[in-house]
């Protein structure tokens, strides 16, 4: 288990995390947050790049120095040498490891991400320097693996191989944590979600809690149904579609504006749940994190 409690970060004075408290079980998390959030200042001290000005941070008791043997990382912009070689680059960030692999290793990763071993990292394009540095945060299969934007830049068939790789650490209980713009990927790959906006944490917990929190009930009425009744707490919004009334209320309120109904005699000739998209989530999450002043997770 990955513990944060109370994680905050300053840079002179500028406080990039803001007492950050939060546990992730092995899964896969996306961190979310737009820039400037702090994201990479967290990732910096989850891998133990740079130590948190005040709070705690650690894996299964363990403080991040003495889990780097079993940590992978990828930088968003990793920090290549460009006259090196793909396989001298990935040789030199594996003697940096606790427990180096061997070159035969090395080179059966850069076969399965499709870089070139000769040919100097000058010459690569975007996508084949994140194909490098996807193989070289695979060295020694990291049991925790911290990717910054890993889909950025990364051509199909790069994007074909990664997601594998997330569905191999989610059935063999590892953690796999990784930050990304494009909320179709975190609603398609992560069980887990942390939000953070501008330091502070604003959600942490499953995809689907957060889902439930912010989801909303449609009813469909009769047209004849008197607008003065739906006027009440919790409405978001009413329309008129063909032969109905579409009423759309917050999912807290859905029960008593259903009681309210009953007892106007006014029975809805159906009704469905509507989870809505990320982003959708992201800003009512948001939303509600700043109306409380704080973050809160999926327990609260």
């Amino acid at each position: 288990m990955l513990k944060l409690m109370q994680v905050t970060k300053r840079f002179g004075m500028v406080e990039a995390l803001k007492q950050v408290t939060f546990d992730l079980e092995p899964g896969v998390t996306a961190v979310v947050g737009h820039n400037g959030a702090g994201k990479s200042t967290l990732f910096s001290i989850l891998t133990g790049r740079v130590p948190p000005t005040n709070g705690n941070v650690t894996f299964n008791g363990l403080p991040p120095a003495k889990v780097r043997a079993e940590l992978g990382f990828l930088a968003e912009e990793p920090p290549f040498y460009p006259y090196l070689t793909g396989e001298e680059q990935a040789w030199y960030f594996n003697n940096l490891r606790e427990n180096p692999v061997s070159r035969g290793e090395i080179r059966i990763l850069l076969e399965k991400w499709g870089v070139p071993r000769a040919k100097k990292i000058k010459d690569f394009s975007l996508g084949m320097r994140k194909r490098l540095g996807l193989a070289c945060a695979f060295l020694g299969d990291p049991r925790i693996l911290i990717l910054d934007e890993p889909f950025n830049g990364l051509d199909l068939e790069g994007q074909r191989l990664l997601e594998e790789e997330f569905a191999s650490y989610r059935t063999q209980n590892k953690m796999l944590i990784f930050s990304s713009h494009q909320p179709e990927r975190v609603t398609l790959l992560a069980d887990h979600l942390v939000l953070l906006r501008e330091g502070r944490l604003i959600f942490s917990g499953e995809l689907k809690t957060l889902a439930r929190q912010a989801s909303r009930v449609i009813f469909y009425l009769s047209p004849d149904t008197s607008r003065q009744l739906l006027q009440l707490p919790g409405v978001l919004e009413i329309n008129e579609k063909g032969s109905w009334i579409t009423v759309t209320v917050a999912k807290e309120a859905a029960l008593a504006f259903q009681q309210r109904l009953a007892e106007y005699g006014v029975s809805p000739q159906s009704s469905q749940v509507l989870l809505p998209e990320l982003q959708a989530l992201i800003d009512d999450a948001t939303e509600r994190g700043e109306d409380n002043g704080a973050g809160c997770t999926a327990d609260n």
